[in-house]
């Protein structure tokens, strides 16, 4: 018995030591990429958000994921919710291992249990996979042993009313719920296959598409960008001037750099002209096709080559004063969304560059959309007492600094 005890308490020790690890892990490596997950979405709390999801196979888990990543808007959240998600694995997954195969060593099966969490933070690291797939596999295995309670026959026969449900909640993930009737695999697996083509004649999607998850995998067709852009990000989000310039001094990203040198200008190394012509140069000294021009031919000395990197462009040109450019670099980070989704961030940004250029009606639908959000709601609500009284805005330094140079200076206009 206390050979046991002793065992049990490893084996929970075991379990903290990588939940810890896990949580640090993610706050302290990789806080960027929980950041950068945040700015590629906008969570709505309205039926039709719901809906719009739920109307394709597995959006309950994409809605559920997609929640969760609201919050990542703090990588302390983040970092705590990828943390409980490896450790809600590792129990069901120890579980169902318990109860498929009895007689096995308690730490042959501990063992294995560690085996899909640790796969899923290692996917977790890309980019381009969002929390779907994860979120849809953990409710998948919550079922299989919520069912393992179950007599075998009525198991089964459960699994197999259950399985098309399932399938359009959770998407393909839901093949993990054949095992649960081992001896009706062939009718289950003609369940599953049936559900996921039956899906692609209601779903606007390719079978293809469908069979590897809707929101699965994004793909890499749009470049969300590097992690030394993503840092550098959220670095650039959060003033943190002098990281940026201890860590990306000698960056080669064009993009980074002109970062580094906002930085420098936030901590009054450089000038606001030397800023501004560092950034901003004849054409001829522009590499490549531009991407903004201004009349008298001067040119932005980068371009929107990823989703980050025109998040940072926007963040540089609004401290610029140069909103119209801040708000053609928001509007093609969202355009850099993989799966289409509008963003907060984004929409934030474009109430601030509307707000400056006068265009109030503009802010104000951008406003209306943000107050249905969680963590946009209020500072909307804030934003919206000023947009429907344009004199409070001259009232605050920002909107005022920045109204008063974007109309002493040249527009910009794009290609």
């Amino acid at each position: 018995m206390a050979l046991k005890n002793c065992y049990n308490y490893w084996q929970q020790a075991i379990i903290l030591l990588i939940t810890i690890s896990v949580f640090c892990f993610w706050y302290f490596a990789f806080p960027y990429v929980i950041v950068i997950r945040e700015s590629l979405l906008l969570f709505l709390w309205n039926s039709s958000y719901f809906m719009e999801r739920i109307a394709i196979p597995g959006g309950l888990a994409q809605y559920i994921g997609e929640g969760l990543v609201q919050f990542f808007r703090n990588p302390l959240n983040g970092a705590l919710i990828y943390a409980l998600l490896f450790v809600t694995e590792q129990w069901l997954t120890n579980q169902l291992l318990k109860q498929a195969f009895p007689t096995w060593k308690k730490a042959i099966r501990f063992a294995l249990s560690l085996i899909p969490p640790i796969l899923l933070w290692r996917i977790a690291m890309i980019p381009e996979v969002p929390l779907t797939p994860t979120i849809a596999i953990i409710m998948v295995m919550a079922l299989m042993f919520g069912l393992t309670f179950l007599p075998k026959k009525i198991r089964a026969i459960s699994t197999c009313v259950l399985l098309p449900i399932v399938y359009w909640l959770t998407g393909p993930a839901a093949i993990l719920l054949v095992f649960c009737a081992v001896r009706w695999m062939p009718l289950t697996v003609i369940l599953f296959a049936g559900s996921l083509i039956g899906s692609s004649w209601i779903a606007p999607y390719p079978l293809q598409k469908i069979a590897m998850g809707i929101d699965y995998y994004w793909g890499k067709e749009r470049n969300i960008g590097t992690y030394e852009q993503m840092e550098c990000d959220m670095l650039v989000r959060m003033n943190q001037w002098d990281n940026i310039i201890s860590k990306f001094q000698y960056s080669n990203s064009a993009t980074v750099a002109c970062a580094v040198r906002l930085a420098k200008f936030e901590t009054g190394q450089i000038g606001r002209q030397e800023l501004f012509s560092s950034m901003v140069v004849p054409q001829e000294l522009q590499s490549g096709t531009p991407t903004i021009f201004s009349s008298n031919g001067l040119h932005l000395s980068v371009n929107f080559e990823s989703l980050t990197a025109a998040y940072m462009v926007s963040d540089i040109a609004i401290q610029m004063y140069l909103p119209t450019i801040s708000q053609r670099a928001a509007f093609e980070a969202m355009e850099f969304t993989p799966n289409y989704n509008k963003s907060g961030r984004a929409l934030q940004r474009l109430v601030q560059t509307n707000m400056i250029t006068g265009n109030y009606k503009t802010a104000l639908k951008y406003l209306s959309i943000l107050e249905e959000t969680t963590f946009y709601r209020e500072w909307a609500h804030e934003m919206r007492h000023m947009a429907e009284h344009p004199q409070l805005v001259k009232k605050n330094p920002f909107f005022k600094q920045a109204q008063e140079a974007y109309a002493n200076a040249e527009d910009m206009f794009f290609i």
